[in-house]
This record gives C-alpha cells, structure tokens and sequence, in this order.
C-alpha cells in the first residue's frame, strides 16, 4: 500500500545503491508480515529508476517445478538477454545442458558466464530479488527436497565469495531460519528486520502502518468516523504488525458488514 513500510523499503534501496555494502541483502521476518509485497515493491521502485531486476519467487505448493534449477535457469535467461556476451559465452559453452547437479549447474551456467561480461560498472547490473526463500524444498520431507534446499544455500554462498559476484546484488526475503543465519550471518550479509509480535510498540512504524491500512479499508466500507476510531484503537495493538491479520480482519468487517449492517454496528461500538 502507497506510503507504507516506507522505513524498510528505503534501507533496502539504501544498502542496493552502496557500492562499497554488502551484496547479499536479507530481508527476514515472520509469516503474514508482508515480505512478498516488499520484494514487489523493491522491484518495482528500481525499475521505476530504470534499474534492471530480475525476480524469482518459491512457492512451497510447487516444490517439484518451482525450485533450485528453474531459479538459476531463470536468472540465466534473463541476463542472456541483457548482455549479448553473455549470452555467446552459453552458446559456445553448452555444458550447462547436461551438469550433473546444481553445483555443476550453477558453475556452468552462472559463475562462468558472468566473467564474460567485462568491466559493466556495478550501479548498473541487475539487481536479483529471490522472494520466500524458505521455500525453497516445498512441503515436501523427502531427502531430495532437503538437498534441493541445501544446494541452494550452498549456491547463494558463492554470491558472497566468489569476486565477479560479488558485484550483482541480491535482495533475499525469507523467515529468520537458523540454517540461513548460519550461512549469511551479519559479517557477509545486511539483515533487515521486520518487526512483529512483542518487537512492535504502538508509536512503531510498523504499527503506523497497519493503521493507515485498515482506516483505508474501513473508510471504504463507509464506516463513520467515530466508529472507525474505535475500531483501530482495538485492532491495531492486536495485530503486532502482522499484515495478513489485518487483511483477514478487515475481510471479516467487510462479509460482517455485507451481511447484518445493524449487527455490525453494534460489534465495533462494542470492540469487537
């Protein structure tokens, strides 16, 4: 929503710009608190300042198509169409059609490629922005599920190592796991925070921003003013910064309202 998560949305685009920054930015926090509607919104504030961004989103439900190999074959096509070297580096070197693996896969197909590309100053390569990487292995258990997760890690660990990578910034949004602490801890990584739960205070950003959500929603429903006031004195301190819990309530006011007016009334003159 316009003009919110304006604080976290400027250090992400801060710590894209810095040159002399780290080139992997995290952006962490819990389930329902908006980190896909972050990474959109990064990427379409970048591309409003003609910045390249190459996006790629895990989804857990489609852990069998949607994973470590469609994501690096991705990013590989779209940088094939951005640079023409690149591109003529995977033609002539076709190896990539058959790695075994996705260490194989990601050298061949990413980490050498790249070094084709010369001396392209840093502002002006493209930012990647994998959204829910968590995801990544899906609701499956199995052992290839694990391992495709693995494989990612270890994949994305290069990012941070390997010279001419260095140079691509990656923005990164997931849950805070300790297997992705571990591997990109603050030493080699930006951490950005998204405050939820007993973190948020209501003089917060994070809680000014669930109330112009849900006054927007409600001024929608045509609510009076008084009773709109009412209402957000009782559910913004409730939501401790979880968007998707005000979306549901706002949902709920909306079929509530849509349904018995008179009733619905009488619950938010209550506090319900």
């Amino acid at each position: 929503m316009k003009d919110t998560r304006n604080d976290i949305l400027q250090a992400i685009e801060s710590e894209v710009k810095s040159v002399d920054g780290h080139n992997m930015i995290w952006v962490r926090g819990s389930p329902g608190v908006g980190k896909s509607a972050l990474a959109a919104s990064i990427l379409i504030r970048l591309q409003d300042q003609n910045r390249h961004v190459i996006s790629f989103r895990f989804d857990r439900t489609q852990s069998t198509t949607i994973n470590t190999d469609s994501l690096w074959r991705v990013v590989a096509c779209d940088l094939a169409r951005l640079y023409p070297s690149f591109h003529q580096y995977l033609v002539k070197h076709d190896k990539w059609r058959s790695s075994p693996g996705i260490n194989h896969l990601f050298e061949d197909l990413i980490v050498k490629p790249i070094s084709s590309l010369g001396d392209v100053p840093c502002e002006e390569l493209p930012v990647i922005v994998i959204d829910a990487l968590d995801e990544c292995g899906g609701l499956r258990h199995d052992s290839p599920a694990k391992n495709d997760y693995k494989g990612l890690l270890r994949t994305l660990k290069r990012w941070v190592q390997v010279d001419h990578l260095k140079r691509f910034k990656l923005v990164i949004t997931s849950r805070p796991e300790d297997a992705i602490t571990k591997m990109f801890p603050d030493s080699v990584s930006t951490h950005v925070n998204i405050p939820s739960g007993s973190e948020v205070k209501l003089e917060d950003s994070a809680s000014d921003d669930i109330c112009a959500f849900l006054k927007s929603q409600l001024d929608t429903m045509g609510m009076e003013p008084a009773w709109i006031a009412r209402a957000l004195d009782y559910l913004v301190p409730r939501a401790t910064g979880i968007f998707i819990w005000a979306t549901t309530a706002a949902d709920f006011f909306r079929s509530t309202l849509k349904n018995d007016f008179p009733c619905f009334n009488q619950k938010v003159m209550e506090g319900v």
